[in-house]
């Protein structure tokens, strides 16, 4: 249920945000030429970046500002090179307003004070738009720009998904047989139970591994690999197979197989089977230190999440690069080595409640993806700091969101944003 204090932000939000979408489509016509937007919680003007019509990309950064100097937006247009597909629907034939689209993304981010954002637009396999907002690294007055990478938090179990599902093709791992047989772990376990749980189960959250909050948030371990080894000692919560438990644990213990199956260290196999193919770079991050081009994240002292989490939460990507991952995964020809059959298995739901009452909102959970009541999938991600969501929409859009900041409190929050931020763009 959501709480009074939720209901207040995204009733409020929905509505401010609703009128930069009417004020948008009363102000545009059917070409895209630039506009000055302004936003109305911002206290300085900000100019924004030039539209681009498709196949055009346009990229957008916008620096908040730090004196009484209104902040400036850089932007530029780079010619497409070529469509993979044609249009669909009629939303996604129609001319894309990037300043409309960018000024309800900052509106709910930077303008409400987050450090920095991202947010990419895919249509037909083509990047549409990209863009930064605020400050990569506010201690150098670094601003941030569409390159800049965030933590993906949870969208990264669609990294470790991709992987597992590629050796389910290949016949290397059995998706419906005991992880620890194929792992070669043979007990004695505290939970004999924890020998029946497959692989299916723990790509669908459906194994009976507990929450674990401590281990993954409160030092618990100092990897993944022991985060995965201890849970895997420990007494299960429900039967495998009966009950939906969110849990990290199931996404460590597929990063086991996935080193096994390669005989590659996690973050070379990932690199080599998913991300070379589409064209794309990612990272595992730690909780602190970022190199060059990361966004800076607030970070209490002590704590090492990124490292416990690994395959269930520790990469770092742009904006652009993990819509590319979710484009490709409804790529008819696609570059993330999966066929459409397979793909259509992991937009199963599980055949369970994922919350007792069930969500008043609607989502459900295949194989490592989040499926959404609008027919929209993708995956959500909520570290100390850092929203992130990554969604392939039914209108034919793929659009990513990444967030260094605590609004809105709750990632969920953010797709009314995006739905907000397409109409925008779409405005007529």
């Amino acid at each position: 249920m959501l709480d009074v204090a939720r209901h207040s932000w995204v009733l409020g939000g929905v509505v401010g945000l609703a009128a930069i979408v009417v004020a948008f489509a009363a102000g545009s016509s059917d070409d895209t030429s630039a506009k000055s937007v302004t936003s109305p919680p911002r206290a300085t003007d900000t100019t924004a970046a030039g539209a681009a019509t498709s196949p055009a990309i346009t990229t957008t950064t916008t620096a908040p500002p730090t004196t009484t100097i209104a902040p400036t937006t850089t932007s530029s247009t780079v010619a497409a090179t070529t469509t993979t597909a044609a249009p669909t629907t009629t939303i996604d034939a129609r001319p894309f307003n990037s300043a409309a689209f960018d000024a309800v993304i900052s509106a709910a981010t930077v303008d409400v004070g987050d450090v920095s954002a991202g947010a990419a637009v895919i249509r037909n396999g083509e990047v549409l738009h990209a863009a930064g907002f605020g400050m990569e690294n506010p201690v150098e007055a670094k601003a941030a720009s569409p390159s800049t990478r965030f933590r993906l938090g949870s969208v990264s179990k669609l990294l470790t998904s991709v992987a597992i599902m590629q050796l389910v093709d290949e016949g290397r791992i059995e998706l419906d047989e005991s992880f620890a047989a194929q792992l070669g772990i043979d007990g004695p376990f505290a939970d004999p139970r924890v020998a029946t749980v497959t692989v299916r189960q723990l790509l669908s959250h459906m194994s009976g591994f507990g929450v674990a909050r401590n281990l993954y948030f409160g030092h618990g371990v100092d990897t993944w690999q022991q985060a995965a080894q201890t849970a895997i000692g420990q007494t299960l919560i429900s039967d495998p197979g009966t009950a939906f438990k969110y849990s990290n644990t199931n996404f460590c213990i597929l990063g086991l197989m996935i080193e096994k199956f390669t005989g590659k260290p996690f973050e070379t196999a990932i690199r080599d089977r998913v991300l070379r193919p589409i064209g794309i770079t990612a990272h595992l991050a730690p909780t602190v230190d970022t190199e060059i081009g990361d966004a800076m994240h607030a970070t209490s002292p002590g704590r090492n999440y990124m490292e416990s989490l690994g395959p269930a939460g520790g990469w770092v990507a742009t904006p652009t690069d993990i819509a590319k991952l979710a484009a490709a995964l409804r790529d008819e020809a696609t570059t993330a080595g999966l066929d459409d059959e397979i793909v259509d298995s992991m937009r199963v739901p599980v055949p369970v409640p994922v919350q007792i009452p069930p969500p008043v909102d609607g989502w459900s959970y295949g194989l490592g993806m989040m499926l959404f009541a609008d027919g929209s999938w993708g995956h959500t991600g909520t570290i100390e700091s850092t929203h992130a969501v990554v969604v392939n929409r039914p209108d034919g859009l793929t659009v990513s969101v990444l967030v260094s900041g605590k609004r809105p409190s709750n990632t969920d929050d953010l797709l009314p944003v995006i739905d907000l931020a397409v109409a925008a763009g779409f405005a007529r």
